[in-house]
């Protein structure tokens, strides 16, 4: 039996020494002028893939048995190099330019430089941030031109412009719910990720119904070769993946994910305390070959919301299907992403004293087909494509349950079907090489529930002064359509029309030494015509008090676009913004280091016609500073992230003998500053890492302020305190790539 034993172990240690991998990190950049190129691909003996992002930098796992990685990108020659030593650093690769030789053609991102500065983050940097609590888009708010939420709250609110003003995409698919309940988490798990892109303004014409900015996701690549499976476990929620091969060379990678806040948390809380709880999946497949047939990705992907008590109950839930498709032609490439899906709202009020119960719920079934069409030429590009979307906002269902009295159901008759169609086109023309190069673009787009056809000119520009520095300049219009809430017959303005933004930047990014990548960029926004809330004339209700700011507006300036408020509003308001970000990052080998800074300023104007000049947004913050620093030591990483943020305005409360007066936006909060400490201890096993994560959000327990309210019996302002320490505690089972 013992001799049984030790050949096990003998075994399993000869496995564990012939499955034994490391990391390769790696950079690949032109030769002729040292820029980073993006979307290269990365090939290992063994047939491991990984893509460059969009500074170039790639991370791959290899083996004992891989010898040379194989890097290729469109547009230069494939080039093999030999694997370094394991303490070697980082792997330079410099790309030839292909001319007149064959042109290697490979699926991933084009590296394009004539465009805005965007900000990326991989999967690995979001475990490394401090304060996010592995959570994608939570780690987002770290970045530059990002405000910081109250009590980190969700929401994406990019260079002062509102939460509904910024889209997020998943592998080219729409978000329309990005956080869920509470915004303590997102939708999407991480472990799923390939990588995340920040734009906050001025992107290309492809792109339209936003003012702010994109926010979008990369689902990774199913492997192919095995079956594997991880997840996670943590305090708030746990999740499980695999991925594995499918039939014709195919792969699939799958995630589902549940939350137990509201199991933990209900024995410490009354009953008629909402408590938050959720569940999320995703599903994502892909075959074929881009560059022969073509290439398939169809994916799944659902959200579903409850806050509960045992008074009430709120259920928001999304659903989208969709079937990506990738193919090319040479120098050509098409892209079409068809998608269909379905959004529900269901309130429902438990018996009360009368024994009533009542309820209601309304769904939307919105789709559509998004086409793109891309053609190399030797002094460019030309880019083209059309989108088609269709939806229908089904009518109101209400049900009453009365003892003794049956059921009572009722169907409104407020309904809105719309059709939406897009057709935008743009250039690119280089000169000197990648010297200089321009990109102007028009996006035609009609909106079918307001009846407007607007057109919208933007234009890109960049400068390569030296190997090291690039200059961008970007300035277009951007309109946004009204939620089909806002057009509600019955409590909306079904003559609500589009608002537009106006954007300007200017920015220089530059390499510096010891693989620092630094960016300036300052920005201007105008936004007109914005719907705000008036005065509704159809039931003759009373002017609006006006907006004097609190938690109250801001949370519902945050859930706004989540509950598909249905409000009266009119195209009346104005918004302006302007600002600086900065930002420094280095990540390389056992390093991770960045620091992010915006100063900026953003004002609205609600009711001009009531003599309502400027204010303060809520959620104006002159500074926002974030620096974070992880280091790697063997098996353990850990990491701390200082935050520091003015104080959001606000209106004081005075009591003059008679009444409450408020002094419209006379003031400020205290400023917000956090010191946020994270710990990772990881264990290598034969089929891949546990990691275990302690992530500790304010651990100085510092008393921030994150509102004020009148107090009745101290007939003054009374602080409404932050969060105590919050403690994110898990374990992450991640098999080998």
């Amino acid at each position: 039996m013992r001799i049984a034993l030790v050949m096990i172990c003998l075994c399993g240690t000869a496995i564990a020494i012939a499955d034994t991998s490391r990391v390769v990190r790696g950079v690949v950049t032109h030769e002729a002028s040292s820029t980073p190129i993006a979307g290269a691909t990365v090939l290992t003996d063994r047939g491991e893939i990984a893509v460059s992002d969009i500074d170039g930098y790639f991370a791959i796992s290899v083996k004992a048995a891989d010898r040379e990685l194989t890097v290729a990108a469109n547009g230069f020659l494939t080039r093999s190099v030999r694997l370094p030593a394991a303490d070697a650093g980082v792997l330079r690769v410099q790309l030839v330019a292909a001319s007149g030789a064959e042109v290697i053609e490979v699926s991933g991102k084009a590296p394009e430089e004539t465009k805005p500065l965007s900000y990326q983050l991989t999967a690995d940097e979001i475990r490394f941030i401090p304060g996010a609590g592995n959570d994608v888009l939570r780690a987002v708010q770290m970045l530059p031109g990002v405000a910081r939420i109250p009590y980190a709250f969700g929401g994406l609110v990019l260079r002062g412009l509102s939460p509904r003003d910024t889209q997020v995409f998943l592998d080219g698919v729409e978000v329309p719910l990005a956080f869920h309940f509470g915004g303590v988490t997102s939708f999407y798990p991480g472990g799923m990720l390939s990588d995340l892109t920040l734009t906050s303004g001025g992107f290309d014409a492809s792109y339209g119904r936003a003012q702010a900015g994109l926010v979008t996701l990369t689902t990774r690549e199913p492997r192919t070769d095995r079956w594997r499976m991880g997840g996670s476990i943590g305090l708030l929620d746990s999740s499980v993946q695999a991925e594995g091969p499918l039939r014709s060379g195919g792969g699939v990678i799958l995630g589902l994910r549940r939350s137990y806040f509201d199991t933990v948390v209900d024995p410490f809380v009354t009953d008629d305390v909402p408590l938050p709880s959720y569940w999320d999946f995703q599903i994502r497949t892909g075959w074929g070959d881009a560059r022969k047939s073509g290439r398939v990705t169809p994916m799944l992907f659902a959200s579903i919301d409850r806050v509960a008590s045992n008074e009430v109950s709120i259920t928001s839930s999304f659903l989208r299907a969709a079937a990506p498709f990738h193919r090319t032609w040479g120098k050509t490439t098409l892209h079409l992403v068809p998608w269909i899906g379905w959004n529900q709202l269901t309130f429902v009020e438990y018996a009360n004293e009368f024994n009533e119960e009542r309820s209601f719920s309304r769904p939307t079934f919105p789709g559509g087909i998004r086409s793109e069409v891309v053609r190399d030429i030797p002094w460019g590009h030309l880019r083209g494509g059309a989108e088609l979307s269709a939806g229908y906002l089904a009518p109101t269902i209400v049900n009453m349950d009365v003892e003794g009295g049956g059921d009572d159901e009722t169907i409104g008759t407020s309904t809105l079907f719309w059709t939406d169609f897009a057709l935008w086109g743009e250039t690119r023309w280089k000169l000197a090489g990648e010297k200089f190069a321009l990109k102007p673009g028009l996006r035609l787009e009609g909106y079918g529930l307001t009846g407007e056809l607007v057109v919208d000119l933007r234009l890109n520009i960049h400068q390569q002064i030296s190997d090291r520095i690039t200059m961008r300049q970007s300035i277009g219009r951007f309109h946004q359509p009204p939620t089909p809430g806002d057009l509600d017959p019955e409590s909306g303005n079904p003559h609500l029309d589009s608002s537009y933004v106006d954007q300007m930047s200017l920015g220089l990014d530059a390499k510096l030494p010891s693989e620092v990548l630094a960016s300036v960029t300052g920005f201007f926004n105008d936004g007109s015509d914005l719907g705000v809330r008036t005065r509704n004339p159809r039931i003759g209700g009373e002017t609006p008090e006006p907006n004097l700011g609190g938690l109250g507006p801001t949370l519902e300036l945050l859930l706004e676009k989540q509950l598909g408020f249905a409000i009266y509003r009119e195209n009346v308001g104005r918004a302006r913004t302007m600002g600086l970000e900065v930002l420094l990052k280095r990540n390389v080998g056992s390093w991770f280091g960045m620091l992010a800074y915006t100063l900026s300023l953003a004002e609205r104007v609600d009711d001009p016609r009531l003599g309502q000049g400027w204010r303060p947004f809520e959620l104006d913050q002159r500074h926002n500073l974030n620096i974070a620093v992880s280091k790697l030591w063997t098996n353990w990483r850990l990491g701390a992230r200082l935050q520091y943020t003015s104080g959001n305005p606000y209106s004081p409360s005075m009591f003059n003998g008679i009444e409450i007066v408020q002094a419209p936006w006379a003031g400020n909060l205290p400023a917000f500053l956090s010191l946020n400490l994270r710990a990772d201890r990881r264990w290598h096993r034969c089929w891949g890492d546990i990691n275990f994560y302690i992530d500790i959000q304010n651990a100085t327990n510092r008393a921030n302020v994150e509102g004020r309210d009148f107090s009745f019996e101290r007939l003054a302002d009374e602080d409404i305190p932050g969060l105590p320490i919050v403690p994110f505690i898990g374990v992450e089972f991640l098999p080998l790539l």
